[in-house]
């Protein structure tokens, strides 16, 4: 599973970036200051979870597959559900495709982000049992 973490956080980052440059330098002016904001909250969610997803690359030797691919299915899921969702929505004045139904989508991805981190904490908690069971 490391490759397959390691392309999905490289792809994520530079995407991740590219948007960020883009909401920088070109829809900084022609968006409203509340889809600017929307725009950046997406941007920052998906760098913080890509990152996560790079330390998963790391920590998988340490975590239980099932834990690390749940893990790893949860940032992917939140990612698109979540930040996918708010770049659509918040550019729809520019594109004027009415997605007006991908409201209902970041509530998801930000629930599969917290289940995301929540299974780091389990396999830590699992972690720590193993080990002092060791001694």
């Amino acid at each position: 599973m490391t490759k397959t973490y390691l392309i999905t956080a490289g792809l994520s980052g530079l995407i991740t970036v590219i948007l960020g440059a883009i909401g920088s330098h070109v829809l900084k002016q022609s968006l409203a200051p509340e889809e600017m904001f929307a725009f950046n909250v997406a941007v920052q969610f998906q760098m913080y979870h890509t990152l996560a997803l790079l330390g998963m690359a790391f920590a998988e030797r340490f975590i239980k597959p099932s834990y690390s691919k749940a893990i790893f299915s949860f940032f992917t899921f939140g990612i698109v559900f979540f930040s996918i969702s708010i770049y659509l929505t918040s550019t729809m004045s520019l594109t004027h495709l009415n997605l007006n139904f991908m409201h209902y989508f970041p509530p998801f991805g930000g629930i599969s982000f917290m289940l995301g981190w929540a299974t780091i904490f389990w396999s830590g908690l699992k972690y720590a049992k193993i080990n002092k069971a060791e001694n």
